[in-house]
């Protein structure tokens, strides 16, 4: 049994848990986490990480999952992590400047002492790309040029050919706030032997389809998951455009949405149709809330959907060549594709490829003309981890591999 602090002072909320994370995995012991408080007005996806039981939290908890191949579990209390601590080692990431606040700690170590449970406590520091304890100076995780905290240092390591991705979102959003996009590329990419030049693209610049005429010297887009609403009309014009050039793209939860969005554009015309969530004056709303609504079978369904659900892969689609027929995916929304849209949005080339809830829930769509347009409701990119890529993102890069982009 025992207790081990691990404090790592950092702004970054990708790095919430990081340096923790990698201690727990090299001493093979558990990671529990206290309550944190996030500033998600300056970083709307800080607490975006889908726990598998359900409910949210801290992005960069994803790291606990890809170095140890365990789901994380919610945030816990003081006496639960004692109580943990009496039976094995336990390990505490603490960050000051989310709410751990020296109270709390205190309380947490004196609860520990009285239990009769040794307390360590061990201090990281940033030295480069290397997370090393202060004092000894030894490394603890490094982290590679795609923001992966990994065991060993990755620099000198290469692929074979050369992709240009293009990754919709700030450069900061998918380093220092939510980091498994990002990582999950660099997974199928190593997978693959692919060496990835990613190319982060301001949805906020997308704001006309002349601006997105760029877009096409690239071999592939990915569109994100994320909470702010303010990322959607570019998002919806990235699609727009990849849907009429053959742009080899894959869209996560939001992204997925985006895209089902611009084939509504095709459906009913530019500009018709939007989120209900993004805009709820749009004339034509494709995704509806979940709240009050229910399945064929009368189930209601949950107004907010969160944790891991198993999803069932539509035979004959290009997913089902990706995908087991039953497969498990992480869940976090609140809306759903409108139901009564289907059969405009199928007349105008989209397939339903993935449901969920006996069909109540789309779970994923693509395009039955397009090289490579599939989106997820889900976030596969939760799944991945360096040892195993998640196969929808390493065929999203072979389809990027074989696509031709157009030259400047």
């Amino acid at each position: 049994m025992g207790l081990l602090l691990v404090e790592h002072n950092i702004a970054e909320p990708a790095l919430y848990g990081a340096a923790a994370a990698a201690v727990a995995s090299a001493r093979q012991c558990r990671m529990m986490h206290l309550p944190a408080r996030f500033d998600t007005g300056q970083h709307a996806d800080a607490v975006q990480h889908v726990v598998a039981t359900g409910g949210l939290a801290a992005s960069g908890l994803c790291w606990f999952e890809r170095l140890n191949g365990q789901p994380v579990s919610s945030a816990a209390t003081v006496d639960d992590i004692v109580a943990a601590a009496k039976q094995a080692e336990v390990v505490v990431p603490v960050h000051p400047r989310f709410v751990h606040t020296p109270e709390l700690v205190r309380l947490l170590t004196r609860s520990a002492a009285d239990s009769g449970i040794g307390v360590e406590a061990i201090h990281i520091e940033r030295d480069g790309n290397a997370l090393r304890e202060r004092g000894t100076g030894l490394p603890v995780a490094w982290r590679d040029a795609f923001g992966r905290i990994t065991a060993f240092d990755r620099s000198s390591v290469g692929g074979q050919t050369s992709l240009q991705i293009g990754l919709i979102g700030s450069e900061s959003d998918h380093r220092n706030v939510y980091p498994a996009a990002l990582a999950s590329l660099a997974d199928a990419a190593d997978a693959l032997s692919v060496d990835l030049d990613i190319r982060f693209v301001d949805p906020m610049s997308l704001a006309v389809p002349d601006d997105c005429e760029e877009l096409q010297t690239l071999s592939g887009i990915l569109l994100p998951g994320g909470a702010a609403m303010k990322n959607v009309p570019g998002q919806i014009e990235a699609a727009t455009a990849s849907l009429a050039s053959g742009l080899p793209t894959v869209g996560l939860c939001l992204g997925m949405q985006t895209m089902a969005t611009a084939i509504a554009w095709r459906a009913f015309g530019r500009g018709t149709a939007n989120l209900a969530e993004a805009d709820p004056d749009a004339a034509i709303k494709t995704f509806v809330p979940l709240e009050g609504q229910s399945g064929p079978d009368g189930e209601s369904l949950p107004d907010h959907r969160t944790g891991e659900w198993m999803t069932r892969v539509v035979d004959g689609t290009q997913l089902s060549l990706i995908l087991p027929m039953t497969t498990p995916v992480r869940y976090n929304h609140r809306f759903r594709l409108d139901p009564q849209l289907l059969p405009a949005l199928r007349l105008a080339g989209m397939q339903v490829s993935a449901e969920g809830f006996g069909g109540a829930i789309v779970d994923a769509i693509e395009d039955r003309d397009h090289p490579f347009f599939i989106g997820m409701q889900g976030h596969p990119e939760l799944s991945s981890s360096d040892r195993k890529p998640h196969p929808l993102l390493t065929a999203f890069l072979v389809a990027a591999r074989e696509h031709k982009p157009r030259t400047e």
